[in-house]
């Protein structure tokens, strides 16, 4: 609220000066409007000092403060008969303007709410110094009504003491912008604040797969409709594993909308997480599972990497609820329970904007994950532009997949991550694979989406063969044994699984 005031203000005089210059112009007097417009360009860049703001609410200020101002500034006009007309009507349009993009916002957040599923609330993620206790600002919640909840109440201070000391605040709308000033002020208490965001990704469209023959001792019947079976020869991976032995299954983890248990060709390498990620309405988490571990010949369904099953087990943990939305929060809550059942490899098809960089409770959680041991890979995002504006892609740690197409060229929505320190890509377009039985078992989709699980069930391999593989190393056995193509230098090498593997074996 401090903001709109101050807002308000300085567009108010800004409009004065400029209305009476206007006036004194019109009785001979000489004007300069400089003054006006700089006052008129800080009532706009206020609402840029609110680093918790999302865009349209920054808009939405901005034409509300500058109509207002108008509004005003045109009473006081009329008091002292001068022109007011100039302003009154465009005032009031601008107003109008500011209050439907309001109005917009409030119908999204009561179509997709945040855990709480209050319109009226929001949430905000609080840390405090491991030394500091929710009591010590507990007099400024109580203030303005706000109720708090520890955000990962399954990490202690001695396991992590960042994660430990980060809490859930839930604030009405109205009080958000005051609260986050006071709670900012307490920089003894307070190390970060930021708003628990809502994440949502955009569902891919099915698409039609074309058959591609080839010569594969797998007997899965879809693996003619997989041409990137063929693209990145799956035979010579399964004639490779059918003579060597792993050290170990490998616990891959799809963090996104869950993994359905029960599907044909998943249930029976599929591990229980203890969470709510055992079943999929959405599908979005079984398609991805199926392309990092569906069980291969078994005669039904699709082919991955994972050679009757022998090699990776899959387990989902929910990030992303029945239509695909989340928040910052629940994200980092399903990479900390994935970090902490043992996963060897989180996959994660999700993410989104993060003009301001990415948010701390996820930096955390992915350091944490990788602390334990685990390999994170995320998708680069599928809005054809520079992976580094979107989380978790461009968090340090992580392998961040593009998409490329039959032609292994860099698919036409896929955002690129040359400019990331660990770039990778793999086929994105036309990928078939499972989805829960109720959605037609299999479909095609595209995306970075499915980029992403394709190159987890290779490091799941690898893995598997060299359970001590660090996250650098794999990263580093992907890139060094990947081929340039054409668009290399915007997505990265695009893997080659039968030497990826055959290089961690080699390092074991």
């Amino acid at each position: 609220m401090i903001y709109h005031i101050a807002g308000i203000g300085l567009a108010t005089v800004a409009f004065l000066v400029f209305g009476r210059g206007i006036a004194r112009k019109n009785k001979a007097t000489g004007f300069n409007p400089l003054p006006a417009f700089i006052l008129l360009l800080g009532a706009i860049a206020f609402q840029f000092f609110i680093p918790t703001a999302s865009l349209g609410e920054r808009l939405a200020h901005i034409f509300v403060d500058v109509g207002i101002g108008m509004m005003l500034a045109s009473i006081y006009l009329y008091q002292k008969q001068e022109r007011h007309k100039m302003f009154y009507g465009p005032g009031l349009v601008s107003t109008i303007i500011g209050t439907a993009l309001y109005g917009l916002m409030f119908l999204g957040s009561w179509m997709m709410p945040n855990q709480e599923a209050d319109p009226s609330r929001v949430s905000l993620l609080v840390e405090l110094g491991p030394d500091d206790r929710i009591e010590e600002i507990a007099h400024i919640l109580y203030k303005h009504e706000a109720t708090y909840k520890r955000a990962f109440p399954n990490v202690d201070l001695s396991e992590n003491e960042d994660l430990a000391q980060y809490y859930l605040v839930f604030v009405d709308t109205f009080s958000k912008d005051l609260l986050i000033h006071e709670l900012r002020l307490d920089k003894e208490n307070v190390d970060q604040l930021d708003i628990n965001h809502d994440i949502q990704f955009e569902f891919p469209k099915p698409v039609q797969t074309r058959i591609q023959r080839g010569n594969y001792s797998a007997n899965d019947p879809l693996i003619e409709q997989q041409w990137y079976a063929q693209k990145l020869d799956y035979q010579a991976v399964y004639d490779l594993i059918n003579r060597t032995n792993p050290k170990k299954k490998a616990k891959v983890a799809i963090v996104d909308t869950g993994v359905d248990e029960h599907h044909e060709d998943i249930s029976a390498t599929y591990e229980q997480s203890g969470t709510d990620g055992d079943y999929d309405i959405h599908s979005h988490g079984t398609h991805c599972a199926g392309l990092a571990g569906a069980i291969t010949n078994n005669g039904k369904g699709v082919a991955s990497l994972n050679w009757e099953g022998k090699f990776i087990t899959l387990s989902g943990y929910p990030a992303l609820d029945d239509y695909g939305r989340g928040t910052d929060q629940r994200v980092a809550q399903a990479i900390i329970d994935a970090a902490e059942s043992g996963a060897d490899v989180i996959s994660m098809s999700l993410g989104g904007p993060s003009l301001f960089g990415p948010p701390k409770a996820q930096v955390d959680a992915i350091k944490y994950a990788l602390k334990l041991g685990s390999i994170v890979v995320v998708a680069a995002g599928n809005s054809n532009d520079d992976a580094r504006r979107y989380s978790p892609a461009n968090i340090p740690g992580v392998i961040t997949v593009a998409a490329v197409d039959e032609n292994l060229d860099k698919a036409v929505f896929s955002n690129t991550n040359n400019r990331l320190k660990q770039p990778i890509a793999a086929p994105g377009v036309n990928i078939m694979s499972s989805v829960p039985s109720d959605k037609g078992n299999y479909l095609a989709y595209n995306g970075t989406s499915m980029a992403t699980p394709i190159v987890a069930g290779l490091v799941g391999m690898m893995r598997a063969y060299n359970p001590d593989l660090s996250a650098k190393d794999a990263y580093s056995i992907l890139n060094g044994t990947g081929i340039w193509v054409n668009d290399s230098d915007k997505v990265g090498k695009v893997i080659q699984p039968k030497a990826a593997i055959e290089e961690a074996i080699r390092k074991n």
